[in-house]
Parts: C-alpha cells; sequence; structure tokens
C-alpha cells in the first residue's frame, strides 16, 4: 500500500445484514482441509519491487504510456521486471533467501495521476488477471516460478494481492476493472447502473469508526464490495489464475480495510483450491498498518482478533517499531522494551511464530534512513527523531537488528537493499524523510560482501535446519538497558542469542540449557563457554553472539514438537479453539489453564507444543470465551484422544 495514501454512515445497517447474511451462508459449506496450510517457518522471506529489482528487458520499460516511465524519477516505472528477477535468483540463493515476495504483477493503470505517479507499486490494479506490460508476460511469470521450484532453488514464490481496492475513482481510469482484458465496470458505471462491485460511500473520515475503515474508500482508492457474490468470485477467480501459474502464498495487502468473515471464507477457498490441484497447503499473512501486540484496544485493537481467527497470520508491525525505537536509542526504548514486547506477543498472538517480522519495508523509512538522520520523521506516527548516527555504526546497529529478526519467533522478511544498508535522505511531499517513494530506490547493487549478506546467509541456512529457530520456545536469559540473551529451544536443538548495542560489557549468564563446551559463534568471532549451566560473555558494542546445540546431553530432553489440531472450529465473537488435557502443558483438564491455539486455516485450529517422552496423553478440543473461560464453553463430543509422545508428530480432534 502507498503509504502516502494510507490516512483515512449509516446506511451501513443494511449492508451488514447483507453482509453478514451472505458470508454465513458460505461458511457453512466449507471444506474441511485435511492439514495445517504451509509451514513458512522454515522459510526467510525477500521482499522486492518488480519495478526497482533487476531490469532483464529494457524493451518493456516504457510500457502502453511512456509518460509513466522515467529511470531517474521513483514516482514512476525506472525499469524492473520479471526477466530481471529471472536473471538474479543466482544471488537470492547466494543470499540464503528461500521465499521471494513480489510487489503485485497485475496490470495497473496506464496513466499517471495529477501528481505524477504511476501505478508502478502495483497496488492501482485494473485486471487481475494480466501481468503488467512494463514486468513482461505470463511465461516469464512461469518461466521464473518453474525455476524457483526446481532442485536448483527450492524456493517458494509470495504474491502480493490486494482485494480490497482497485484504482482510483475520482482520476486515471476511475476504477475501471477488467477481466482478461474485458471490461466489467468503472465507479461511474456502477453508481449508475447500481451493480454494487464497489462501496459508494466516499473515502475515511474518522479512522476510529472500524466500519467507515471497512467501507468507504482507502483515499481516493474504489473500494471492492466483497459481500457481493460477483465480487468474491471475480477475486477469488483471481487468485486461482496466480496460483495455477505457480504462487505458493499471498500477502494480503491493507486487510485491515476487509470484514473477517471474507478474509476467513475466502483463504479457506483458496487453501481447499491449492490442496485440490496438488498443493502441499496454502499460506497468508497480512498488512495491517499498526497491528501490535501491545495495541488492545480501538480499530487498531482488532488486528490481534484477525491475527488469531481470520485464517491469515499478519505482519507485526510492532515488533518493527520496537526494534526500531530500540536501536535508535530514543529515550524509555531499550533492550528491556524489545524483551518485553516478544513476550507479550506470545500471550495475545496464539501463534506468533506464525507472525510475520521485518526490521524495515516500503511503508516507512528504511532503518538505515532512521539510524543516520537527525530528521523527526520516523516511527509509527513520523513523529520520532532519527538517531544522528555515523554510517559505520548504524551499519552495525542494522546487523544487530538483522540478527533480531533472524532469530525471534516468527517469519523473517528482508527487505530488498537491506543487504547493502540502503538509505535515503530525501524528503517527499509530506517532509518525510526516506518515505513512498524514496524507501523504494533502485536496488543498490549485488554484491554479496557485506556483514549483512553474510548474518542473512547463516542465518537463513540456521533457520532451515533448526526446529529451535523454527517454532521453539523463547525464553530470557539475562536483559539489562543495553543487552538482551535469550533462548530458542525446540526438544534438544537449542539456540542461544546475544545482542549488545551499549558499551563494551562482560556478563555472566545462568541456566543455560546446552552441554558444557566451547561454542564458537555463527555471527562473529566470538566464542562461548560453557560450564555447569553458565557462561561468561565478552560483548562489544553492537556485537551479537548466536551458539547452538543439538546434543542429546541438553537438559531436559524433550521429543519433537506435537502438532495439536481441532477441525471444525467454528466460533462466535470473542470465543476461541483451546486444548485441554490430563498433563500439566495441557492445563489438568482446567479450563482456565487450558492452551489456547491458532486458526491456521479457519476452522481448523493448530498449535505445536513440546512434550516430554513417553508421555501419555488424553485431550480434547474446548472452545470458551477469550477471558471468561466458562463463558460460551462447547466441549469436543465423544471419548478423549490419546497418544503417546514417542509414538507421533500429530494428534487430531474435531467438533
Amino acid at each position: 500500500m502507498k503509504r502516502n495514501r494510507f490516512f483515512n454512515t449509516s446506511a451501513a445497517i443494511a449492508i451488514s445484514i447483507a453482509l453478514n447474511t451472505f458470508f454465513c451462508s458460505m461458511q457453512t459449506i466449507a471444506a474441511e482441509p485435511e492439514e495445517t496450510y504451509l509451514d513458512f517457518r522454515k522459510e526467510t522471506i525477500y521482499f522486492l519491487f518488480l519495478d526497482r529489482f533487476s531490469d532483464g528487458d529494457p524493451s518493456n520499460n516504457a510500457g502502453f504510456n511512456s509518460a509513466t516511465y522515467d529511470p531517474n524519477n521513483l514516482k514512476k516505472y525506472t525499469g524492473g521486471d520479471l526477466r530481471g528477477l529471472i536473471n538474479k535468483l543466482p544471488y537470492l540463493k547466494s543470499l540464503g533467501v528461500t521465499s521471494i515476495w513480489i510487489t503485485p504483477p497485475i496490470d495497473n493503470v496506464n496513466n499517471t495521476d495529477a501528481a505524477g505517479n504511476t501505478g508502478y507499486h502495483g497496488y492501482w490494479g485494473r485486471d487481475y488477471f494480466r501481468i503488467d506490460e512494463h514486468f513482461g508476460n505470463l511465461d516469464d511469470f512461469k518461466e521464473l516460478t518453474s525455476l524457483m521450484h526446481s532442485p536448483d532453488y527450492n524456493m517458494k514464490l509470495v504474491l502480493d494481492y490486494a482485494p480490497n481496492h482497485s484504482n482510483a475513482n475520482d482520476e486515471n481510469e476511475f476504477g475501471a476493472l477488467y477481466r482478461d482484458g474485458v471490461f466489467i465496470t468503472d465507479y461511474p458505471t456502477d453508481v449508475a447502473a447500481n451493480t454494487g462491485w464497489y462501496h459508494h460511500n466516499g473515502g475515511v473520515t474518522n479512522w476510529n469508526d472500524f466500519f467507515q475503515v471497512k467501507n468507504h474508500n482507502l483515499f481516493n482508492l474504489s473500494d471492492l464490495n466483497q459481500s457481493n457474490t460477483d465480487v468474491y468470485q471475480y477475486l477469488l477467480d483471481g487468485s486461482k489464475f496466480w496460483i495455477d501459474a505457480g504462487v505458493d502464498a499471498i500477502r494480503i495487502d491493507a486487510i485491515k480495510h476487509m470484514d473477517k468473515s471474507f478474509i476467513q471464507k475466502w483463504t479457506s477457498d483458496i487453501y481447499d483450491y491449492s490442496k485440490s490441484i496438488g498443493r502441499e497447503g496454502f499460506f497468508f499473512f497480512g498488512e495491517w498498518f499498526g497491528a501490535s501486540a501491545n495495541t488492545t484496544t480501538g480499530v487498531d485493537g482488532n488486528a490481534i482478533d484477525y491475527a488469531n481467527t481470520s485464517g491469515s497470520a499478519l505482519l507485526d508491525f510492532g515488533f518493527r517499531d520496537t526494534l526500531e525505537r530500540v536501536l535508535v536509542g530514543r529515550s524509555g526504548n531499550t533492550m528491556k522494551t524489545l524483551n518485553s514486547y516478544l513476550i507479550k506477543r506470545q500471550t495475545v498472538f496464539t501463534s506468533d511464530d506464525w507472525q510475520v517480522v521485518f526490521m524495515d519495508n516500503h511503508d516507512m523509512a528504511r532503518i538505515g534512513t532512521a539510524l543516520r538522520s537527525n530528521a523527526t520523521t520516523f516511527g509509527p506516527g513520523n513523529n520520532e527523531t532519527g538517531g544522528s548516527q555515523s554510517e559505520a555504526f548504524a551499519q552495525k546497529r542494522i546487523d544487530l537488528g538483522l540478527v533480531a529478526t533472524m532469530t525471534v519467533r516468527g517469519i523473517p522478511a528482508i527487505y530488498y537493499g537491506t543487504e547493502h544498508y540502503a538509505a535515503n535522505f530525501t524528503s517527499n511531499s509530506f517532509g518525510q524523510v526516506g518515505s513512498d517513494p524514496y524507501n523504494r530506490e533502485k536496488m543498490p547493487g549485488f554484491d554479496t560482501e557485506s556483514e549483512a549478506f553474510s548474518i542473512i546467509k547463516t542465518l537463513g541456512d540456521l533457520r532451515k535446519s533448526s526446529p529451535a529457530i523454527q517454532n521453539g520456545t523463547y525464553t530470557e536469559l539475562w536483559v539489562n538497558d543495553d543487552i538482551l540473551v535469550f533462548e530458542r529451544r525446540s526438544g534438544n536443538d537449542i539456540v542461544i542469542v546475544a545482542l549488545n548495542r551499549g558499551e563494551a560489557n562482560t556478563i555472566n549468564v545462568k541456566n543455560i540449557a546446552v552441554p558444557n563446551g566451547v561454542y564458537q559463534s555463527l555471527i562473529g568471532n566470538n566464542s562461548v563457554s560453557v560450564a555447569n549451566k553458565q557462561a561468561t560473555l565478552t560483548l562489544m558494542q553492537n556485537e551479537a553472539v548466536v551458539i547452538r546445540s543439538q546434543s542429546d546431553d541438553a537438559e531436559n530432553p524433550t521429543v519433537q514438537s506435537i502438532n495439536f489440531t481441532c477441525n471444525n472450529g467454528y466460533t462466535i465473537s470473542g470465543q476461541s479453539v483451546y486444548i485441554i488435557g490430563n498433563i500439566p502443558q495441557l492445563g489438568g483438564w482446567d479450563l482456565t489453564k487450558a492452551v489456547k491455539i491458532s486458526p491456521t486455516q479457519y476452522p481448523q485450529w493448530s498449535a505445536s507444543l513440546e512434550l516430554p517422552s513417553d508421555l501419555n496423553v488424553e485431550w480434547k478440543c474446548v472452545k470458551r470465551n477469550e477471558t471468561n473461560p466458562t463463558a460460551n464453553v462447547e466441549w469436543q463430543s465423544g471419548a478423549n484422544n490419546q497418544f503417546n509422545s514417542n509414538d507421533t508428530q500429530t494428534t487430531n480432534g474435531s467438533f
């Protein structure tokens, strides 16, 4: 979503009734998936702008309108396409990334707006069934996905998809919408014909009114009416078109601006379709600008419910905001702040290891800009001061941030150019330094020598093989204002991470579960000697240490995580699905201690828990109110589900 277009009646009653009736009727016929959706927790995602990354075919730069192209104007197409991405797959493989998230490749508007902006970013769509001419053609796209899926690369492709809106309703093409070149409607036509493809409620005037946020125009972008059966089918068929072309996952643009019932139905139908054509499953994560574990009230407070029950994970903006503040060193933001956030997100997100964590992206100034500038246009509200750090110092801070992003619970997404410490200090028309479009520069280069490149490569490789990093627990071992040491653990796989943003310091860390021995850090040149569950660490400023143990001698060995699944978990507002059983880890049949699980593919819910070896378990699925354990309780019928932890890695129940 274009950041500079992101700041946003009572005919609502009829609309709301129609919407609820439509989606309730659809929900009951959703097929029950047999497995959890595609597990992305082994992935390292790399997010790039097709137009800005690599220009493999200059002949398509001008598109159908040469006025849309200017290699020196970041408001326009500057050159970059599918062929360029294909050419750079070896580079991305060497970086260690396993998934590539691309901006929407769909056909966008062919003109410039009044301010000279174009649809280079892909979020002003006009035809969801065609490739924009600036990027190539469908054969190029299929060649890309075929190569990515080949043994040579073994990568997944994430499609950025915008089901909330088409293009502007008052300029360019007036919300014109096509299906493979065939005109469907535009904003004025929809009004005249009363066909209901778009909402016609005007722009958002009250950002604290959730109905407006979902049913009014996001600025002047034509707001699609997803409760209309024709609109729903168009968006679903558009998704299938791209899945057939090889897409593995979807990043949902502007998820905040759509009803949860639509997201639940749409993600479920896409999942079912992907399974029907032989895919392993499908993964979704949404852009909710303002989503945070710390925000539990107001419109943005709904993000937690969406993350837990919509069928889509979310980008964790709260983690990003916290990390930026800590790295910049803003008053009151320390490593204790970061640790508190990491603990908090485990308590509010039922599957925080499925949420996508990131350090910067296209919706705010790059982290390098925020660290080096002294402007007061940073942070989530564009009103916080930069760090005034030297370039060399800022690069070390970026390295520190990358280690954090790659090792905390969640799926990491790296913004293109961060591996080269990209930064831009140009002010946009809103006075924001380094923000849209100046956080969307051309790729600065493709060398492989930076420390940031090495960190992404090393920790991406670690993620591929480490259950502790993929889905293990998070435990703080030592923390003060400048240093955080934490443990990630799954069974006998243990990873210890130490981060120091302050002056050089020597600390003694206790309760380290790895066996005695000397461990070489995977990052840098430090080593750690562990004896009797303790280690003395000497950390330089901006130094990170990462060590790993997979020994059977680790304290309290456990089996690999057991995956619990509850099927047919249809819930009402304020209600979630829990697992409960005969062991302490499952609450000992105490409803107040039941374990809340995640709607990985609504109405299917699941979670992975670590259990001791050779443990006989009896358990059931249960629905209950999220805040009052005795309200809206519904138990799984029939006998208890049973298993021994040595005999299985998956166990299923159903309502």
